[in-house]
């Protein structure tokens, strides 16, 4: 039954538009699946190397405002956002020295980073549009047909979120993933053992980098405008939330976790005002359930139903 549980979960995310046809619903799930590859990119970082990034969004802008940027110059969108994802990769690189760092100095440089790349977007006017933004950026477009359906930029997400989560998790099983977890176990163990640690933990940023500009890409054009609101030090809070609710270490987390976030304060609209101080007690609540997170949760309501079953 498990090895169905993969391809059973796919087809009934394929099958959504057709149960749910709303048009702000799609909205809502094409949302949910672009901030799934943005917590599947800091879930790879933390969850398979331990390192604490606060500059998720610094990434995520960079994606965001080079695709929007690409393809107003003419680049179809099928070459944009991969580039765009590259382009964060890049970014990253000037991280390198700080990977040496650990815990809350690591998590501090982040931040500093991010908080670079947020004064960037919103000063340099003549880029980024400063406060006033982009605006008036194009749908995506495959193969000629540009994507006007709520339900195709939905699919398009879902699926690129669904081919990050397998790619994610099988780098996670290979040989570069188990040396990455092994660095997150113990460091000095690791360099004494003879793995690069520097090299493999810069290389975790390049690879969290690139799917959070992946994300960044796709925001951009299904939202079709960019404000440097979108990209602060709380956008990379709100990430990592995700991360800690769906569980550290667990991929399949950081998607619940992604909807979490994604869905409740929409769903607390009806409360009002209070919306926000609902939806911080409710983060409260479930951090209550263990540091394995709603994926932990679901693991032992899970063991439980097994011991329990005649």
């Amino acid at each position: 039954m498990s090895r169905l549980a993969t391809p059973l979960a796919l087809l009934a995310v394929a099958m959504l538009p057709f149960a749910l046809p709303d048009p702000f619903l799609l909205h809502l799930l094409t949302s949910v699946a672009i901030a799934a590859i943005l917590a599947l990119g800091l879930q790879f970082l933390l969850g398979v190397s331990g390192q604490l990034s606060l500059g998720q969004a610094a990434f995520y802008g960079v994606g965001a405002y080079g695709s929007a940027l690409m393809t107003g110059a003419g680049l179809p969108f099928l070459a944009a956002m991969p580039l765009a994802a590259l382009a964060a990769g890049a970014s990253s690189l000037v991280l390198i020295p700080v990977t040496r760092l650990r815990g809350p100095y690591l998590a501090v440089a982040t931040l500093g980073f991010s908080i670079v790349v947020y004064l960037v977007i919103k000063n340099e006017e003549w880029l980024t549009g400063g406060s006033l933004g982009l605006m008036g950026i194009s749908r995506p477009t495959l193969f000629g047909l540009r994507l006007r359906d709520p339900a195709h930029a939905y699919w398009l997400c879902a699926g690129l979120a669904a081919l990050v989560w397998l790619g994610l998790r099988r780098l996670a099983d290979s040989r570069f993933g188990r040396a990455a977890h092994a660095i997150r176990q113990d460091e000095d163990a690791a360099r004494a053992s003879g793995l690069r640690v520097t090299l493999i933990k810069t290389q975790c940023f390049i690879v969290s980098a690139i799917v959070s500009g992946l994300a960044g890409a796709l925001f951009a054009h299904h939202i079709r405008y960019l404000g440097p609101a979108d990209f602060s030090f709380w956008k990379s809070i709100e990430v990592l939330i995700m991360v800690v609710i769906g569980g550290v270490g667990s991929a399949a987390g950081a998607v619940l976790g992604a909807a979490v976030v994604v869905l409740l304060p929409e769903w607390l609209r009806v409360v009002g005002d209070y919306r926000l101080l609902v939806f911080g007690a409710t983060v409260v609540v479930l951090m209550l359930f263990g540091s394995g997170g709603l994926a932990g949760l679901f693991g032992a309501l899970r063991r439980r139903r097994r011991v329990s079953a005649p």
